[in-house]
This record gives structure tokens, C-alpha cells and sequence, in this order.
């Protein structure tokens, strides 16, 4: 890869990570999610910095081509990533749900007040 390709990727990479920052700041995103995609995106910068670093990895782990190694480690993130967002969703349902029925009992206690209420009121 040449040198002036590797400089530009790797300048997008820290505004990259520059936006991310800012995002936690304005509470666009929780901080476990900035602790992922910014090791993710370090990871990039190393493996565009280091020449053979993939490679020897991939080595290391019995991969016959590096590209089989970065798949099979994307495939896993994406699925972490789902598990872990399915896990938020049912979480905000479950919480959902909890103000829904608060909601209707509270409801339901108005609406009992307003009965005794009126029921006073024409005695």
C-alpha cells in the first residue's frame, strides 16, 4: 500500500475517532459503545501502521489467508453487536410495558377520584 493511501486512511480514521468522542459527549452514545468502536478503530490504525500485522496473526491463529481471519473475527463482532443491541430493545420493552401498566393504574385511580368527586359534589 503506499504511503500517501496509508497517511489519508489513517487521518480518517482519527476524525473517526474524533467524532465518536464528540458523540459520547453530546450523549449520542452510550460509553460502552465508544470503548468498541474505538478500539476497533486503534485496531485499523495499528493495522495500517504495521506492516504484516494481519498476516502474522492470522498465522498465529491457523488461518490459511488473512482474509479468512478478518471475516470470520467481522462475522463475530456483528454478531455480538446484535445480540447486544437485542438485549437493549427487550430491556426498553420490558420498561415499556412497566409504564404502560403504572400509567393505566394511575388512570385508573384518577378516574375513581372523579367519581367520589362528583358523587360529593351532588349531595
Amino acid at each position: 500500500m503506499q504511503s500517501t493511501l496509508k497517511m489519508v486512511l489513517v487521518v480518517i480514521l482519527v476524525i473517526y475517532l474524533f467524532i465518536i468522542s464528540k458523540s459520547v459527549k453530546h450523549k449520542n452514545m452510550r460509553i460502552n459503545y465508544l470503548i468498541f468502536w474505538s478500539i476497533a478503530g486503534i485496531l485499523l490504525i495499528i493495522a495500517l501502521l504495521a506492516p504484516n500485522f494481519i498476516e502474522n496473526i492470522s498465522k498465529t491463529f491457523g488461518f490459511e489467508l488473512p482474509i479468512n481471519m478478518i471475516f470470520s473475527c467481522a462475522i463475530f463482532v456483528i454478531l455480538y453487536l446484535i445480540f447486544d443491541l437485542t438485549r437493549l430493545i427487550t430491556k426498553e420493552q420490558n420498561k415499556n410495558v412497566m409504564l404502560i401498566q403504572e400509567i393505566s393504574m394511575l388512570k385508573q385511580r384518577i378516574e375513581k377520584i372523579e367519581k367520589e368527586g362528583n358523587k360529593n359534589e351532588e349531595i
